[in-house]
Order: structure tokens, then sequence, then C-alpha cells
């Protein structure tokens, strides 16, 4: 343990993480399943994968700048800002009148929201050594499990009795409460530097995860329109003076360095896969059951449950493996397999797939993802000194993040393209254009003429089917980059144990 926490101050500390965290986890689990009604009432479904994109960009991007931010500033001061932005972010949800506003506060969200877990994974990076911390992030998970467990029941039990917009408040009272609670426990030995932002970096980034989600969305019209080629070369321009920037910057947004440690490299990489995935295609299986299958948001909410089981399952029986062990390695390999797996099998349904066919492959995809993230968090975090501690947290967080950005995208164009192509060929009276109007609430599309019904239950199953089967492509790529991950052995030390031990002044 580091010198000068007591067990009960590490106690409030990991409590205080872990209420923030279960916030953040709360926030996506419950728009998950409140999703395909909210585009519903907006008559907005080409835009559903828009709403978790929005999040998940400036999540991203947000994410490697906070860290450094935090490395700078300090944890504490930069993880009450995050709460800030978040709670900002969740009034401004809750007060859109259209699919755009909703989608461009949902992007302001996610500045807060994507630093929540970034900083709270730092902060036991700080305080935790790393031969321990599998064991402490599996008792830090029971925040996100419970979240996990709880999102997809209390957002739908919210949209089948009230509105859209109370998905958000909800979390207005809880971040008061979170923001005051870390304000006294998150106080750690501190030492100010100076230093020079990477604004041109974050910046240059901005643009290019931006434009390239952009023209990925701007696909679905054509591959060779004018636009979408001009996105993707501004993409791509703005990437490659990212890069430049980079290698000049005193103080770089993503320090280039960190890709020269193989194990830093490979985790991120690892990471991106998981995150594709876990993020890009979490929300998926909700609109499968509701708009295809028929059920209710509550409903829909508890038959992902399987899903959190393996999540619980792998981060605590992982956590407590490393721990015993000091070893990672064999955890990643294992659980991308899983993955890979329960991402094919549920890549084979249909309309009529019975439920009972897809609990094991759901408890295989959380088993996998959460062996992964866990692994790769510690594996990253132990490859590095204290000093880049926050920027290489950030950095892996950023990964995932972006993989998941990237995946929402295409699997929404995807999708798009799926129902565009097939409800027009079974119902040659409605327009390519058009089929959006007939994807509505469950209740909605239950009440459609018989063959007007099946088509919309049959292309989103499609298109839903196609997602998970690329899921399955890109974990494969994620077995392979899980047994190139080096195995360093695990300190015994945390890395804030030399800070603690001269006399620095707090936060």
């Amino acid at each position: 343990m580091v010198p000068g926490f007591t067990r009960a101050r590490l106690t409030l500390v990991l409590g205080a993480l872990a209420l923030a965290t279960m916030l953040a986890s709360l926030e996506t689990s419950i728009i998950a399943t409140a999703l395909p009604t909210i585009t519903g009432e907006f008559n907005a479904f080409e835009s559903f994968a828009w709403v978790g994109t929005a999040y998940i960009v400036t999540s991203a991007i947000g994410t490697p700048l906070l860290g450094k931010l935090s490395d700078i500033y300090g944890r504490r001061t930069v993880f009450q800002a995050t709460m800030f932005t978040f709670l900002v972010g969740s009034f401004l949800c809750g007060a859109a009148q259209s699919i755009g506003q909703l989608i461009a506060a949902r992007a302001f969200q996610g500045l807060g929201g994507g630093g929540i877990q970034a900083l709270a994974f730092a902060v036991i990076g700080d305080i935790i050594p790393p031969r321990d911390r599998g064991r402490y992030i599996g008792y830090f998970t029971l925040a996100f499990v419970g979240s996990a467990l709880l999102g997809p029941l209390v957002g739908g039990w919210i949209i089948d009795n009230y509105s859209g917009p109370w998905i958000f408040y909800f979390n207005v009272p809880c971040i008061l409460v979170i923001g005051t609670v870390t304000h006294f426990a998150l106080r750690l030995p501190f030492t100010k530097r100076e230093a020079k932002l990477d604004y041109a970096g974050a910046g240059l980034l901005s643009v290019a995860i931006g434009a390239a989600m952009i023209a990925l969305e701007e696909g679905r019209t054509g591959w060779t329109e004018p636009v979408v080629l001009l996105l993707a070369a501004v993409a791509a321009a703005a990437l490659v003076l990212f890069v430049k920037v980079e290698q000049r910057a005193p103080e770089p947004m993503i320090p280039l360095r960190l890709f020269s440690n193989p194990v830093v490299l490979r985790a991120s990489l690892l990471g991106m896969c998981a995150g594709t995935v876990s993020y890009g295609a979490g929300s998926f299986l909700n609109l499968y059951f509701q708009d295809s299958q028929l059920i209710s948001p509550t409903e829909s909410g508890l038959r992902t449950i399987p899903q959190m089981l393996g999540v619980t399952a792998a981060t605590f029986g992982i956590g407590h493996l490393i721990s015993k062990t000091g070893r990672y390695r064999p955890f990643p390999i294992m659980g991308s397999i899983f993955s890979c797996v329960g991402l094919f099998t549920v890549s084979t349904i249909s309309g009529t797939t019975p439920y009972a066919w897809l609990i094991i492959p759901m408890i295989f995809m959380g088993f996998g993802s959460a062996s992964v993230f866990t692994t790769t968090s510690i594996a990253g975090q132990n490859a590095v000194e204290y000093q880049d501690m926050g920027v290489t947290t950030a950095t892996l967080m950023f990964f995932r993040s972006f993989g998941g950005s990237i995946g929402l995208a295409i699997f929404g164009t995807l999708l798009n393209n799926t129902i565009r192509t097939d409800i027009p060929r079974a119902l040659p009276e409605v327009s390519p254009d058009d089929v959006g109007s007939l994807i509505r609430s469950p209740k909605e599309i239950a009440a459609l003429e018989p063959v007007a019904r099946q088509a919309v239950v049959d292309s989103v199953a499609s298109g839903v089917g196609r997602i998970y089967f690329w899921c399955g492509v890109v974990m494969a790529i994620g077995i392979a980059i899980a047994v190139w991950l080096p195995e360093w052995p695990l300190r015994s030390r945390a890395g804030l144990s030399d800070a603690m031990e001269k006399p620095v002044p707090a936060e």
C-alpha cells in the first residue's frame, strides 16, 4: 500500500472513484436500452448510431488530453472539471428538442463522461501496486457491473413510464452527490509543474476523427461521392499533421514515444479491437430485441443481463488470478477466443431466433471484453513510469473509445444500408429514403400491416447479424495481437509511493 494511506482512507478514495464510474457507466447502459424508442420519437432511425457515436467520439478526443492535464495539474482538479462538464451535458441532453440537438448535447456530455473512467483508473494506478491492482479492479468493477445490471432496467422503466428527457435528468442529483464526495476524497499529494498544452495536437486529432466519422456516415449514400472522398482526404491529412505535431510538441497530447514500448503499443491495439466490439456494437443487441423481436425496453434490458454476468466473471476471476500468479498474458488470449465464439454465434440471428440460443454467446462476449480491458489496463500501467501514468492510462482508454467510435459509425452505416436495401425489396412501394419512418417503437412496429412488419423484423435482424459477424472478424485479429502481447513482471510497488514519501502539498 502507498505510504500514508490507511485502509479507511483507501476505502474512501476507491469508494468515491467507484461512485463516479458507476454514474458514467449507468449513463451508457441506460441510453442503450432507451435509444430505439428515443430515435423513434424523433422519427430519426437512421441517426440511431450517431447518438452513441457523438458521445464516444468526444470521449475519445478528450480522454488523452484530460490524462495529460491530470499529469500536469493534478488528478483531483481535472476530475472535478469532468464531473461539471458531464452535469451540463446531461441538462442539455434532457432539453434537446430534435435529434440534431440531442447528438450535439451528447457530444458535449462525452467530454466529461469519457474523462471520468480514464482519470479514475489513473488514480488507481497511482495508489495501487500493479501486482495487487487486478484484485482491486475486481472490487472496483462492482460499481460497473451494478450499473450495467441496473441501467437497462432503469432505462426501460423510465421510457415505459415517463419520457426520454428523464433518462438524462436522472444523472443530476447523482452528479451533485458524487462531486461533493470526490472533492474531499481525492486529495492526493501532487507537485505542480509548468508545461505547454498541445492545443494543435488536440485540434488536429479532433478534425481527423470528426471528418472520418462523418465520411463513414455519408458513405451510406455512396463511397465515391465527392463529399465522402473530400472528408476522407481531410481526415488523412489531419492525421498526418497530427503525427508531425506530436513529434515536435514539448508536451504532446499522445506522446509517440509511448508506442516504442511494445506492451503499451500492443495493449492499445488490443483494447481498440475490444472497444470496437464492446462500445461499437453494444447498443445494437438492444435494437434487435426491441425492433426485431418486438419486446419492451424493460424486457430488452433484462435480456442483456447474461452479458453482464460474463463481465463480472472475467473481472473478478481474472483480477484475482493476476494478483495470485503475477501473470496477465494468458487472459486476453483466452478472452479474445471466447469473444470470437460468442460474436460469430450471435451473427446467425434472425427474427425468430430463440432467446435461449443467445444466452451463452452473450456471456462469452461479456467475458471476452472484460478480460481484455482488465489485462491491458494492468499491463500498460505496469510498463511505464509514474510521470506517464495518467497519459498512458488515457491513451489506452482513447484507443478503446476510438475503436468504439469507428465501429459505431461503420456499423450504423452497415445497418442503414441493409434496411435501405432489404425493406424496399420486400415493399416496392417504400423508397429507400422512407424506410426509417417504418422503424419506430416496438408497439408501432407490431401495429404495422403483416407484410410491412415482417420486412422490418427481417431487415433489422439481418443488419444486426452482419454487424456481429464483422465484430467477430475484429476479435479474430484481437487474438493475434493478444498472442503478440509481451509479459513483463508486475511491480510490487505503487506508482505514487516515491512521491508520497516526500512532503509535498496536496492538490
